[in-house]
């Protein structure tokens, strides 16, 4: 079977290029199988040719002045695109089945060729009435356009039954006629596993992630549908989202539960280091190396999870062998030439652009195609402010077995100061705030008064004018001795009170207000 050739050529935004790019190929009489056309690039896509000819296009396509350069590329953008989604299609862990207004089946994943026991080679372009009930859900689709959702269906085929939930939306043109269907198909004993999966998430695997917004709970609904399935997770957030936190939920949520779930930041390794610790080496492959050599993260975590955080920050060198592993299943040990077969289910995480890293060469494009086959994106803390009161109320549980029960009330007012902050570190930074609050809390009720976000303006109040003026130590320590006493006053109403809070005595206070004439 003949294959196909692609050129990517960069040009001047001129009007008219694409015509003479195909004239070039009309004189050479090659046939055009694809195009597509940008503001300072043609890309094309034509059948495959000799080196000989290939060397003479590449003349003729750079005899037209505006070409800038010609390079051949492996796909063209919609076929990446393309791909991508037939891989995500697969992935997913329900059927999808797409027909179009001949109800012709066009979409068929590997989900429904198990579920129906046909291949998807035997189906797409075939009529979806053949395999579905002839007064299936989908069908009504072309009749009324309403979508509907989660109806249950039983297929009869005599030796055994298809018991599944279906979901269907129309696919519209931009009249609004109804021009094909997509279903969602799930199996009935995987849709009530997954009923128990979201059950436990509320006291279970999701104990430690705190928030009931609309954007976390959405987030643990799909984390779980993902738990259940061997793909690939590429979580997606800023510092402190709490990415790690997911990737256990997701691992304790997994058939893998009660294997190991190993955590490997690539960012804290060197490379070299970074590689052994991975695949492991054998005895004598370098200097250093231990006797009788050692397995590697990959062979230790097999039938488990590996959580690869900071994944953006692996080498290109690394991420050629991690994709390896992805592909084939199999690692080598530094020195050896032996392949160890392993069963390990890959968790990635980063708050880097891979997008922007893979369009500057600094990410694999085929690596990150693996890696993104099931993207979780964890919301900043920003978009989920709704969480801040649940999550102050935890940290503040938990800092209190820490500071002896110190803090018995949070007031409002402490609430409502961080609501108004945008928060870039999230739930870490909060997490500190909160515990920075509690040390400098001088009663048992946090207030706005104790939130110091900016580390540095911690005792700004005691200090901010004792560095401007040649002070000696005695007026220094007199100036935060007056206003110690005067924040005292001013929190407890009264002498005897600050006074006992302060530890010294009713008469210690009164001779220090009257010497520094402060009511």
């Amino acid at each position: 079977m003949k294959g196909n050739i692609r050129f990517e050529i960069k040009t001047k935004d001129t009007i008219g290029i694409t015509l003479k790019i195909l004239e070039k190929l009309y004189e050479m009489k090659i046939d055009l199988r694809a195009a597509e056309v940008f503001s300072e690039k043609v890309c094309i896509k034509i059948d495959e040719i000799d080196d000989e000819n290939k060397k003479k296009l590449i003349e003729k396509l750079y005899s037209i002045q505006e070409v800038i350069k010609v390079e051949e590329v492996e796909l063209l953008s919609y076929e990446k695109n393309e791909r991508k989604l037939i891989a995500i299609i697969d992935a997913v862990d329900e059927g999808i089945l797409a027909v179009n207004k001949e109800y012709k089946i066009e979409i068929f994943n590997r989900y429904c060729e198990n579920l129906f026991k046909c291949s998807k080679d035997e189906v797409v372009g075939s009529d979806v009435r053949s395999i579905i009930n002839k007064d299936a859900p989908m069908l009504s689709l072309f009749k009324d356009g309403i979508p509907y959702d989660n109806i249950e269906q039983i297929v009869d085929r005599g030796e055994y039954k298809i018991h599944y939930l279906t979901s269907g939306r129309p696919v519209l043109d931009d009249a609004g006629n109804t021009i094909g269907a997509v279903a969602s198909i799930k199996d009935i004993n995987k849709a009530m596993e997954l009923v128990e999966v979201v059950n436990t998430i509320k006291d279970g695997a999701f104990s430690e992630i705190i928030g009931k917004s609309r954007n976390i709970e959405y987030v643990k609904r799909i984390a779980a549908s993902v738990a259940k399935t061997s793909s690939t997770v590429l979580l997606l957030g800023e510092s402190g989202t709490g990415k790690e936190l997911f990737a256990k939920a997701i691992h304790r949520l997994s058939n893998r539960a009660n294997n190991k779930f190993i955590v490997v930041n690539c960012a804290a390794l060197p490379e070299n280091l970074l590689e052994s610790e991975l695949f492991g080496y054998v005895e004598g492959s370098f200097t250093g190396a231990l006797k009788g050599g050692k397995n590697g993260i990959f062979v230790e975590a097999s039938g488990g999870t590996l959580f690869l955080d900071e994944i953006g920050e692996m080498p290109l060198k690394l991420q050629a062998k991690l994709l390896r592993v992805l592909q084939e299943g199999v690692v080598r040990r530094i020195g050896s030439s032996e392949e160890v077969k392993i069963d390990v289910r890959i968790i990635a995480a980063t708050n880097r652009d891979l997008d922007s890293m893979v369009k500057n060469g600094q990410f694999r494009e085929d690596l990150y195609y693996r890696l993104s086959v099931m993207p979780i994106y964890l919301p900043p803390l920003r978009e989920r402010k709704d969480d801040i009161p649940l999550l102050v109320n935890y940290f503040v549980d938990n800092l209190n077995k820490k500071f002896n029960g110190k803090i018995k009330k949070v007031d409002i007012s402490f609430i409502e100061e961080l609501m108004k902050y945008d928060w870039p570190g999230n739930i870490r930074e909060l997490q500190n705030v909160v515990e920075r609050s509690i040390i400098l809390c001088e009663g048992d009720t946090l207030t706005k008064d104790f939130i110091y976000i900016n580390v540095e303006k911690i005792g700004q109040n005691v200090t901010m004018n004792l560095c401007d003026e040649e002070m000696s130590l005695e007026e220094i320590v007199a100036q935060c001795e007056k206003e110690a006493i005067k924040r005292a006053i001013e929190k407890y109403k009264s002498y005897r009170a600050a006074a006992k809070h302060l530890g010294v005595s009713h008469t210690t206070i009164m001779n220090k207000i009257k010497k520094y004439k402060l009511y």
